[in-house]
């Protein structure tokens, strides 16, 4: 079988199947298993920072309580991001006192080693420029995938903020209920990518976006065999908590 070119392992919310998500510990670990790309999430803190955080509130991941946007960054420093623990990871040690950690912070951690895939979790005043200064600052546009489920707006905004910024767009409810016409769509907006997950993706709608000159990523890979699957239909490859998965697969194929 022959993947498709360009390919893409994505450690999802860094290596965050073996540390604890969106962390600079997941983060070093994606990047010690050889990982080039990864995906996280981003909002503001009360303060103004980028924190990169996936959930809406605090409970699932730290020690807090509430939204994060409610909370200064100094606050949210505070918090133990590394307690908390789910029966489906695989955490190789007690990462107790984990710290969580802004944009910033990554990219001026690895800089132009890695592609970014960053999310916009949530629509927010401001959002999307100060998103775009961050990597614009530090000349890391070529680097970068811009990337929010639905908002198509704010990805447009992304556009005319950093023309040449390369966009993805995950449309869910148009992919639900007209998913030819979300993959037109994305290539008609000029994005770069159309992000499929493991219950809407096809061979069709996949070639469908290589005809349109569009990638076509998978996400939601929570086994195995879900990202088999995705790559045999063809997708660009897929955002993945266990890269080393998709690294020891890809090595398989030859």
């Amino acid at each position: 079988m022959k993947l498709a070119d360009p390919f893409r392992i994505i450690a999802h919310r860094g290596a965050s199947g073996y540390a604890p998500e969106n962390t600079m510990a997941a983060f070093e670990r994606a990047v010690a298993m050889g990982a080039t790309e990864v995906e996280t999430d981003v909002a503001f803190t009360k303060d103004g920072h980028l924190l990169l955080f996936h959930d809406f509130t605090l409970e699932r991941t730290t020690n807090g309580a509430g939204l994060p946007e409610d909370y200064t960054l100094d606050e949210l420093k505070r918090l133990d991001a590394g307690s908390w623990s789910d029966p489906r990871l695989s955490w190789d040690r007690d990462y107790s006192g984990e710290k969580l950690i802004t944009l910033d912070e990554l990219l001026d951690r690895f800089g132009d080693t890695l592609t970014y895939h960053v999310e916009l979790k949530k629509p927010m005043t401001g959002l999307v420029p100060a998103v775009v200064g961050a990597i614009k600052d530090r000349g890391l546009i070529g680097n970068v995938f811009v990337f929010s489920i639905e908002n198509e707006e704010g990805l447009k905004e992304a556009q005319r903020l950093a023309p040449g910024i390369r966009i993805a767009w995950a449309p869910e409810t148009m992919l639900r209920d007209d998913p030819r016409r979300a993959i037109e769509k994305c290539a008609a907006n000029g994005f770069a990518m159309i992000t499929l997950n493991s219950g809407n993706q096809s061979r069709e709608l996949v070639e469908l976006a290589h005809s349109l000159g569009i990638e076509a990523r998978s996400s939601g890979i929570s086994s195995h065999d879900k990202m088999t699957a995705a790559a045999e239909i063809g997708c660009n490859g897929m955002t993945i908590n266990w890269p080393d998965w998709l690294m020891d697969y890809v090595r398989t194929l030859g």
